[in-house]
C-alpha cells in the first residue's frame, strides 16, 4: 500500500515493533497488566493501521469517527489521572 511522504519503510518498522511488545506483553507475570499490555498494543495497531490508510486516501469515517473518539477529559478528572503514557517514534533530544 503506497502512501504519499514515503511513509511505507517506517510502517515495516512499526507494526513489527508492536507485534514484538504485544508478545514480549504474553510473558509478564502480572496477568492484569498482561492483559493492559496486549490490549493497548491492539488499540496502538489499529490507530496506525488507520493512519495508514488515511495517508493512502481513504476517507475519513465521518461521525463514526467521532462517536469513537473518547471524550475529552477535564484536568483533575480520574481520566486524566488514570491514563497510560503514550508511545513516541523518533529521538526525543531537541534538533539544533
Amino acid at each position: 500500500m503506497a502512501n504519499p511522504g514515503g511513509f511505507d519503510k517506517d510502517f515495516g518498522y512499526l507494526m513489527p515493533f508492536l507485534d514484538k511488545v504485544a508478545a514480549a506483553a504474553s510473558q509478564l507475570p502480572d496477568a492484569a497488566a498482561r492483559a493492559e499490555l496486549q490490549k493497548l498494543m491492539g488499540e496502538e495497531k489499529q490507530r496506525w493501521a488507520r493512519a495508514r490508510q488515511l495517508l493512502a486516501g481513504a476517507g475519513a469515517q465521518g461521525t463514526a469517527a467521532g462517536a469513537a473518539a473518547p471524550p475529552a477529559a477535564r484536568p483533575g478528572s480520574p481520566r486524566v489521572q488514570a491514563e497510560s503514557p503514550r508511545l513516541t517514534v523518533g529521538s526525543l533530544k531537541p534538533s539544533r
